[in-house]
């Protein structure tokens, strides 16, 4: 299916007055399910920036321009009715900036990259792929790159965000039916409810940040519980100033600082690749951080990646578990229909067959032995043909009977 062909591609509404928007989203709390995507920029910021907001039903398709409507709280109420699905690709981060949007924290969400797994598709397929793969439906990709915060966007950009969601909802039909029975669905529905839980969405907790710090796994407890309050400020300078974490410190300074533990100014100018711009007021409010680490306790600081691997491999098990009985479940609904073709194979000749052997080395070596078998046949009738017109002296030479 060429994605050119759908009417609704061309027919998508630009919405960018708010008298608009509190109309559609008065329309699409009438709607049983909505096709949902982003377009953002996300590369000096802490925080993504909006630039358009894809909605689309059955009928109709709705393109937000978020860069002249700046608030889309009225979005809310959609977001956050758990009796209309959400269908989005990929969902936690569209929805983790939605929720910041409109002030909502969503729920009743269908994950179309969550589903492909459960449906026999792979679990990782980018929506491109798995449309094709599921629907048969090309999409063009050229706007991959493009900048969503420039103004007026380009007709072609206006299809391609379009085009994002306007197969969304015929492909969330296809993905269930393709599940291979209700059991299947309803571990599909079990993943799904995960994504109602509101901590998805929201900041992470500055004191848990130095876990994703590279490099930390080379400190010791003490330098670890300086990370982590470093970390920590880390995380909320960047937030108060919308900045990347990077652009605060990058991770192997973090390290560094921490590996030093610097008491004053003078010693943290000293810390390798330090930066000697950073203000005066800044420098403190770290030094401050550093100073909490060293004054906790022993039993305080926390323990080093070597010691916690048993803890974070024994937090696991539960859900190893689960895992575990999802997989008997699913042997157990696929046992029962392999004997039964497997029975059909042994009682019916007709099945006996197997078309897929072809090619394979199986039915190569039985088709090599079958024709050496003809081969001797049509040898020895030649022989016995030539011995058939050999004269009697001939043949008495050779000692065959006369």
């Amino acid at each position: 299916m060429d994605w050119q062909k759908d009417e609704r591609v061309n027919e998508a509404e630009l919405i960018t007055t708010r008298d608009r928007l509190d109309q559609l989203a008065a329309r699409l709390l009438e709607a049983d399910a909505v096709a949902v995507d982003t377009e953002f920029f996300w590369e000096r910021t802490f925080y993504p920036l909006l630039g358009l907001v894809q909605l689309a039903t059955s009928d109709g398709c709705w393109l937000i321009d978020t860069v002249r409507l700046r608030d889309i709280s009225a979005l809310g109420p959609l977001f956050g009715a758990p009796a209309i699905t959400k269908v989005l690709h990929d969902a936690p981060q569209d929805l983790g900036i939605l929720a910041r949007a409109t002030g909502t924290l969503p729920c009743g969400i269908f994950d179309t990259r969550l589903a492909a797994g459960f449906a026999g598709f792979g679990a990782t397929c980018s929506l491109q792929a798995l449309l094709r793969e599921a629907l048969g439906v090309e999409l063009a990709k050229a706007e991959t790159r493009s900048d969503w915060l420039r103004r007026p966007l380009s007709p072609n950009q206006l299809r391609y965000a379009a085009d994002d969601v306007l197969h969304l909802i015929p492909l969330r039909d296809k993905l269930l039916a393709s599940c291979a029975n209700d059991t299947v669905r309803g571990w599909l529905r079990e993943e799904l409810a995960r994504l109602d839980n509101p901590a998805i969405y929201g900041d992470r907790d500055p004191r848990l940040m130095y876990l994703r710090v590279k490099g930390a796994s080379r400190l010791d407890a003490r330098q670890l519980a300086v990370l982590r309050e470093i970390a920590a400020w880390r995380e909320e300078e960047a937030r108060q100033r919308d900045w990347p974490r990077g652009h605060v410190l990058p991770d192997n300074l973090l390290v560094n600082v921490a590996q030093s533990s610097p008491k004053d100014g003078r010693s943290l100018a000293h810390v390798p690749e330090f930066p000697n711009t950073m203000p005066a007021e800044v420098n403190a409010r770290l030094l401050a951080a550093i100073a909490r680490g060293l004054a906790l306790s022993d039993d305080a600081c926390p323990e080093p990646a070597a010691s916690a691997d048993f803890a974070t491999k024994r937090a696991l098990k539960p859900q190893s578990n689960r895992l575990l009985e999802h997989i008997a479940a699913a042997c157990a609904a696929i046992i029962p229909a392999r004997q039964q073709r497997d029975h059909k194979r042994r009682h019916d000749p007709r099945a006996r067959r197997k078309p897929e052997m072809v090619g394979s080395a199986r039915h190569t070596g039985l088709r090599d032995t079958r024709r050496f078998a003809r081969q001797s046949v049509h040898r020895r009738q030649r022989r016995e043909s030539r011995c058939a017109a050999l004269l009697p002296d001939q043949r008495q030479r050779f000692g065959l009977p006369r």
